[in-house]
Order: C-alpha cells, then sequence, then structure tokens
C-alpha cells in the first residue's frame, strides 16, 4: 500500500505539464491541523515552500465528504501552502482565515506515514509554466526537476539521529545544500568508474556530475545516478584510453548512466527524445551553438546543440582541484582555432595545448545545462 501511495505522489510531478493554478482556498489552523473543504474530492497533496519558494514538504490526504484535516508538521505552519486536488487537476493556494472553519472535522490521517527507509520524493507543486525560482532556461518544471547536478562539498551530519551527508551542488543554476541518506547509493555509474556502483554520497569528490529522482531541493532522494567525474589528466591526450567518442566515461557497455536522459551520438542528428546528454572536447563556440569534437579529431564528425543565453553554465577548472562556480555561456572558450572548420579538417590533439571538454544537457535540441571542464595540461 505505501508504495502505491508513493507512486501516486509521485505521479504529480509528472502531471505538472497538463494542470493549471486556480483561485485561492480559505483554510483554518488549529494546533497543527490544516482544514480545508472541497466539494467533490477526496485526495489532495499539500505541500509547504519557505520563503525562497523551495519545497520542505509534501504529502498526500484523504477528505471524508470533501472536508480535509492534514497535520502538519509544526516546522511547516505558516510556510506559503498550496493543495494539488487530484480528482480536478487543480491548484489552490492556501489563505488561512480565522473566521473560516470546515464544516465538519473528520478524524483523518494521512493515507501512509512513510518510513525512514521509505519516503516519498519531494514533490514540486504541478504547473504549466516554470515557478518564479525556476531559471527561465527550463519550458516546463520536469525540466527543472531532471537538471543535472554538479557536486562543490560533501559533509557529515546527524538529522534526527540519523547519519547522512549534508551535499552542497550546483543545481538549477544556483547553489543548494541537500541531504542525503547513507543508505542511499548510485544505482549507475560508467564504466570508467563502474566502482562507484552501490556507493553512497560520502564517496563524491568535487566536480561530479550525479542526477537525482527529485528536485535537489527536496528534502529526501531516493534514487542517485553517477554520471562523470573529471579526469586527472588530458581525456584525449592523457595515457587512459576512453574511446573514440569518451563512451567509457559516460555510458554503462554504451547505454544511459543519466535517469531520463538519451546519449547523443556523434556525427547524427540529435534523436526525438526529449532529454539528452552528450560529451566532448570543446570544438566551436558560436553565438548559439556549441560544437563538440570527439577523439577522431575529425571536424566533420561532430555533435552540435544550440544554446541560449540564458543556458545554464558551470565551469570545473582542473588545474585547481576541480573547483566549481557558476557561469555563463559567454564564459564557455575552446582552444581549437575557428578557421579549423572552414573545410574539413582532422585535429593534431598535443599535450603543448590546453583543451577544454562539455558535459552537455539538451533538452528539445537546445543546450539547457553545461558543465565546462577546463585548463586540461596547464
Amino acid at each position: 500500500m505505501k508504495k502505491k501511495i508513493i507512486a501516486i505522489t509521485l505521479a504529480v510531478s509528472a502531471m505538472m505539464s497538463t494542470v493549471a493554478f486556480a483561485e485561492n482556498i480559505n483554510a483554518n489552523y488549529t494546533d497543527n491541523v490544516l482544514s480545508f473543504e472541497q466539494t467533490d474530492e477526496n485526495i489532495a497533496v499539500v505541500s509547504c515552500y519557505d520563503e525562497n519558494g523551495k519545497l520542505c514538504y509534501s504529502n498526500m490526504y484523504k477528505s471524508e465528504d470533501g472536508n480535509f484535516s492534514a497535520d502538519i508538521p509544526k516546522e511547516y505552519k505558516g510556510m506559503k501552502t498550496k493543495v494539488y486536488f487530484v480528482n480536478s487537476k487543480e491548484i489552490k493556494e492556501v489563505s488561512v482565515s480565522d473566521d473560516v472553519q470546515p464544516t465538519a472535522k473528520p478524524s483523518v490521517t494521512p493515507t501512509a506515514t512513510p518510513s525512514a527507509t521509505e519516503k516519498p520524493s519531494a514533490t514540486t507543486v504541478p504547473t504549466t509554466k516554470p515557478s518564479t525560482d525556476t531559471p527561465s532556461i527550463y519550458e516546463k518544471v520536469t525540466d527543472a526537476i531532471y537538471a543535472p547536478a554538479v557536486v562543490k562539498e560533501v559533509e557529515t551530519t546527524t538529522k534526527d539521529g540519523e547519519d547522512m551527508y549534508a551535499v552542497t551542488l550546483l543545481a538549477q543554476g544556483k547553489e543548494i545544500k541537500t541531504l542525503i541518506e547513507n543508505d542511499v547509493t548510485f544505482e549507475t555509474s560508467s564504466e570508467a568508474y563502474s566502482f562507484m556502483k552501490g556507493k553512497d554520497a560520502g564517496n563524491l569528490e568535487e566536480g561530479d556530475v550525479i542526477s537525482l529522482t527529485s528536485n535537489v531541493a527536496g528534502t529526501r532522494i531516493n534514487h542517485m545516478y553517477f554520471i562523470y567525474r573529471p579526469q586527472d589528466e588530458d581525456i584525449i591526450t592523457g595515457s587512459q584510453d576512453f574511446g573514440t567518442d569518451f563512451e567509457k566515461l559516460i555510458t554503462e557497455n554504451g547505454s544511459s548512466v543519466a535517469n531520463q536522459w538519451k546519449l547523443m551520438k556523434y556525427g547524427e542528428k540529435a534523436s526525438s527524445d526529449r532529454y539528452q546528454y552528450a560529451f566532448g572536447l570543446i570544438g566551436k563556440v558560436g553565438s548559439n551553438s556549441l560544437t563538440l569534437i570527439n577523439k577522431s579529431g575529425s571536424t566533420d564528425n561532430v555533435i552540435e546543440v544550440d544554446t541560449k543565453k540564458d543556458t545554464i553554465v558551470y565551469t570545473c577548472d582542473v588545474s585547481n582541484k576541480n573547483e566549481v562556480e557558476i557561469a555563463s555561456v559567454g564564459d564557455i572558450t575552446s582552444t581549437i582555432p575557428k578557421s579549423t572548420f572552414d573545410k574539413d579538417n582532422t585535429i593534431d590533439f598535443t599535450n603543448d595545448y590546453s583543451y577544454n571538454y562539455a558535459l552537455v544537457r539538451v533538452v528539445d535540441g537546445t543546450a539547457t545545462d553545461i558543465v565546462v571542464y577546463e585548463n586540461y595540461n596547464d
């Protein structure tokens, strides 16, 4: 039963692009119980947000004849609260009024109380457009949910007597910190870093790129996917061979290691898959485009993606202990002369030059998130 409830709660996130906001709903707080009435509704998801718009709490409740009593943890009382009604697919913002009382006071509890090892992922309120704190590059809120996260710092901590990791991430164009329980381990990793599969967040390093099943601003992470870790030496001119298309770095036996992403292939047009990712040497930076080159050095067999001025960019300085920072599209550079692309050429790579690489996440053909690894051979 618990798994069914969790699945329904997660489904709310999947329906984000199909529902719209409605008017406010009056409610009343009695101690920590939020009471409200909605005719012809029997299930609702109540979510609380802090002053920065970050999701702090979400749970599903059943009604009795349209009357809801949501037992909200006291630390979330007073936060901005929204309700998603499953039947009508409406979202209403809660307006607490001392004058408004529910027509009845049924003793109704949440449909399930998840255990410490089985907690629902933070559920973002459905909407047709990104919320005000969602970067403009994401056309849909689900685009933000599946965005990559770049690791900046990992610390150990304890919450409610339980050991956890406090992981500082760069995600959705900002720096955030999320708690990850130590029993959550990586379900995928690339061939080059196969040892990360089954490891917990305590094994992460600065510059790593991961994917999470829920919005990284949520309070609980249920699943993790290890995508990439920067190398200690240049990827092409170094001593290791990661494949012509760097497949050993970013795939597991040719399969995607990123949740909800498909791998883009060199020399082919982008597929119809909504979420894709690519990796390569930065060959050319245009005003609205980025060209990636593989180890063959061919300027004909490349990956080209569109960029926008609000594409989210992070940089990782491999010459400075993989220090990561939030950057912009204008900060992306290539060390390959533009004249190289005037005709079909094959680049002769050498240790005398410093090369920059990029991991790119693409949504509908446009780069939404780019992680640049720079200053190799410096």
